[in-house]
């Protein structure tokens, strides 16, 4: 991944959007939500490589695909919520961006039940 070209396509943007944003307001929102999908989708690219790994080390060390697949999924879901906050703040809409920090710990709840279930399903085992 080069960061550098991120951060400074960022930079770029953050500049014409300040400029952008004195002269036509109306403007500034929706170039700075097209400006974050790209940025999100360049870094996108680089996390496939990041799964795979992931997936690799779990089948040689034979830990369980469906554990290391919640790891991934909650850490997409805390990104993707991090995101969305980011961009509601961005719009003025602090109460907006909270939900969806707290529907993302409800999702984040939910992927990780099985998980939880079946630790407690080992916890009484050994105990019983």
């Amino acid at each position: 991944m080069d960061f550098y070209k991120i951060v400074l396509l960022a930079l770029v943007a953050v500049a014409g959007i300040a400029l952008i944003r004195q002269l036509k307001p109306e403007f500034a929102l929706p170039l700075t939500v097209g400006v974050s999908v790209v940025l999100l989708l360049a870094v996108c690219d680089a996390l496939y490589d990041v799964v795979y790994v992931f997936y690799n080390f779990a089948e040689q060390s034979g830990i369980d695909g469906e554990a290391i697949g919640c790891v991934i999924k909650v850490v997409g879901i805390g990104y993707l919520a991090e995101f969305g906050n980011n961009l509601c703040i961005d719009a003025n809409c602090k109460s907006i961006g909270d939900k969806v920090l707290l529907a993302s710990k409800v999702a984040i709840l939910f992927c990780a039940l099985p998980l939880v279930e079946k630790l407690f399903r080992l916890i009484f085992g050994l105990v019983l």
